[in-house]
């Protein structure tokens, strides 16, 4: 089978890496190729798939939203979401998904209790996907510079701007899923770590850097933290999931990612 991500820029993507790891270790010989599709010619992204014979592909910025028009049919989630970033063609249909709030979610299950108190950085496509997945079994807060975009989304979390945010004690774990942090942005946080309550757990969905500013200062306060990098693996084991129906080896995309990133410093 052949799949691939499509994307501008494209050209630093570990998902090649990650899915050829995946595909090695379960003796499969697919292929996965990046796809650098330019603006100007995304219009004609149904030939360019279909000239590739893929049997699915990921889908990355700037393109979550757009490939929505060329899907036949999508997934509730992701409409709810907003945005695909996983394509399944079966018998020449497109049937788009998002596994990034999922990919989140099994990233940090085993750390999740009933009903906790979330605080998510930011609104964009990273947190209204996480929102959404964690909002029916957790109390969400998004806090983000304004709250036009949040008023948009089409299921409802408290939401506040990031003055109005008093009294971080209440949250039991904070996810920042803006770009600051990020290699090339300014090293800076939204909070302040030391306000958090000790039982916290401070999550960052960037995992290059491996720490970002905000999981040092969480670090300093001796809170626990986790960065992007098992979000990244399993939205990834989960749309190979979709295309194939089989179980992804996560253990072998997480080294090679791992990998792959200790030869970029």
């Amino acid at each position: 089978m052949n799949f691939a991500v499509i994307g501008h820029p494209i050209r630093h993507s570990l998902s090649p890496v990650m899915h050829h790891a995946n595909f090695q270790a379960l003796n499969r010989e697919d292929t996965y190729c990046a796809l650098n599709i330019d603006p100007k010619h995304f219009h004609h992204i149904k030939d360019i798939i279909t000239e590739k014979r893929l049997d699915g592909f990921n889908v990355t910025i700037p393109y979550k939203i757009d490939i929505m028009k060329y899907c036949d049919e999508i997934d509730e989630a992701a409409q709810m979401i907003g945005a695909v970033n996983t394509v399944h063609i079966k018998n020449r249909k497109w049937y788009g998904y998002n596994t990034d709030g999922l990919g989140y979610l099994m990233s940090i299950e085993s750390l999740l209790d009933d009903d906790m108190h979330i605080l998510i950085l930011g609104a964009g496509g990273a947190s209204r996907a996480i929102s959404y997945t964690l909002m029916h079994s957790h109390h969400v807060t998004v806090a983000n510079r304004s709250l036009y975009r949040i008023k948009d989304w089409p299921f409802k979390v408290q939401s506040m701007t990031y003055n109005e945010l008093s009294d971080l004690s209440q949250f039991d774990l904070v996810i920042n899923t803006t770009p600051v942090g990020m290699t090339g942005f300014a090293d800076q946080t939204m909070i302040q770590c030391d306000k958090l309550n000790k039982s916290c757990i401070v999550s960052d969905i960037i995992y290059t850097p491996e720490k970002t500013a905000l999981l040092k200062q969480a670090e300093l306060n001796k809170l626990k933290i986790i960065n992007g990098l098992g979000m990244f693996v399993m939205q990834g084991a989960k749309s190979f999931e979709i295309w194939t129906g089989v179980r992804a080896n996560k253990e072998a995309m997480t080294r090679a990612v791992q990998t792959a990133l200790k030869g970029r410093k």
